[in-house]
């Protein structure tokens, strides 16, 4: 089973498994929004809600994702030197 966490700000940021969920909300990193109730989670000490939404309790920042720009290096490493019609081997921005 899997778990969506979210960051402190309600925005999603992954989906895990749920053993790394478990250890999240255990280490005090994340609560529980929303739980599987019909499937807990067995141990020697206990049982555990298995959870399936979790929430940070610290927000985390996501670091922004560049674009390729757009030049004519930047167009055919966008494409990977291939024309969009025809699927051969571009060496020319003309071709793509």
């Amino acid at each position: 089973m899997r778990t969506l966490v979210l960051n402190a700000g309600y925005e999603p940021l992954a989906v895990v498994s749920f053993r790394r969920a478990l250890v999240l909300v255990m280490n005090n990193k994340a609560t529980i929004i929303k739980a599987d109730d019909d499937n807990p989670v067995s141990s020697t000490t206990g049982d555990y809600e298995r959870p399936s939404v979790i929430i940070l309790s610290r927000y985390v920042r996501v670091p922004y994702v560049r674009r390729v720009p757009l030049t004519r290096r930047g167009v055919l490493r966008r494409d990977a030197h291939h024309c969009a019609y025809c699927g051969r081997s571009a060496n020319t921005i003309d071709h793509v």
